[in-house]
């Protein structure tokens, strides 16, 4: 008999142990979320992103010629590609499940619908032009899942502004 309230007590420990750890893991698991959220967020709130978006916002990319013509102009390469960049990493944390659309939908739904249906058209020549068809593939998910986070959220309009 005592041996048997023995086990079932050592049970119950096992359980409850478990489950605080669960809800640790929960915990870290939320905290490193909003680790990197706030690394995002204060990237782009620098002065150097906010320069490089309005570049972007006046940069015509349509074709093969008009990449190589970027390419010449290292401050607007630059500025064109910091963003690529930073969508396309987004991207890949967002396929790899290493953070929720919600956040990069409530924080950076409007660039990034801009950037995208902007630059779609070249991004495509570039990936057929230069066989590079995972150019910028990552960015395209990202994109993809927020219109499919817009879709399944209207209540938070999102949309991308209407910049030149």
């Amino acid at each position: 008999m005592a041996g048997a309230l023995g086990v079932c007590i050592a049970a119950v420990y096992y359980v409850m142990t478990l489950r605080v750890q669960q809800r640790n893991i929960k915990q870290t698991l939320e905290t490193r979320q909003a680790q990197l959220y706030m690394q995002i967020y204060n990237t782009i709130n620098t002065r150097e992103m906010c320069e490089s978006d309005y570049d972007n916002q006046h940069l015509e990319l349509k074709s093969i010629e008009d990449w190589d013509k970027l390419q010449a102009d290292k401050e607007k390469w630059v500025s064109w590609t910091q963003w690529g960049n930073l969508f396309e990493g987004m991207g890949v944390l967002l396929h790899e499940n290493l953070i929720d659309i919600s956040h990069l939908a409530r924080l950076l739904s409007g660039s990034i619908i801009w950037w995208w249906e902007k630059y779609e058209p070249f991004i495509m020549e570039f990936r057929k032009e230069l066989d590079f068809p995972r150019a910028m593939i990552e960015m395209e998910y990202l994109y993809n899942e927020v219109m499919r986070y817009a879709e399944e959220h209207p209540e938070l309009q999102i949309a991308s502004p209407k910049l030149p």
